[in-house]
């Protein structure tokens, strides 16, 4: 069925109920394959609810173990939904004892690293301000330039302009 056609279903459903098409449709399914099946498909299922409404009319009996299947399934079912929410619990309860296992690991383990010794300290400190040779290098050239350059607006050089006579 195309975009086209979806204006058609509810008047297919209708003429598949009544067995007839109006002429619209009629005209419409001669040139759609497509709304033709649809309606042989709607067809054939009216007819087959059409051959079990006398059953269930009359109140057809079902096969006596109908019964005893529906309840031993749901029963079945039942105890297959226990033993997933039990395995759910069983699964929860081990992630927490993982965790808190790991947790006390750590724990342990950071009160035991060593601690820095008040000889080590000095030194410490030393290597943390130390600088490579090398680090003069990497300086960015002519940072006196760039300091004393006059700032947009700001005359080159800073002497007073005597505007008075003399």
């Amino acid at each position: 069925m195309t975009k086209a056609c979806v204006k058609w279903k509810e008047q297919l459903l209708e003429a598949a109920l009544t067995g007839t098409a109006a002429g619209d449709l009629e005209e419409h399914m001669k040139t759609c394959a497509a709304c033709a099946a649809e309606f042989e498909v709607l067809q054939a299922r009216r007819e087959r609810m059409d051959t079990m409404l006398p059953l269930v009319a009359r109140g057809a009996e079902l096969p006596g173990e109908f019964r005893a299947r529906v309840v031993a399934a749901a029963e079945a079912e039942s105890e297959q939904k226990r033993a997933r929410s039990v395995g759910g619990w069983v699964l929860a309860g081990a992630t927490a004892v993982v965790t808190a296992a790991l947790v006390m690991g750590l724990l342990l383990h950071w009160r035991a690293a060593p601690t820095v010794l008040e000889a080590e300290l000095p030194a410490a400190e030393r290597l943390a301000e130390w600088r490579a040779p090398s680090d003069v290098l990497l300086q960015i050239p002519g940072q006196e330039i760039l300091q004393t350059t006059p700032r947009l607006g700001e005359s080159y050089m800073k002497v007073p302009i005597n505007t008075e006579e003399e």
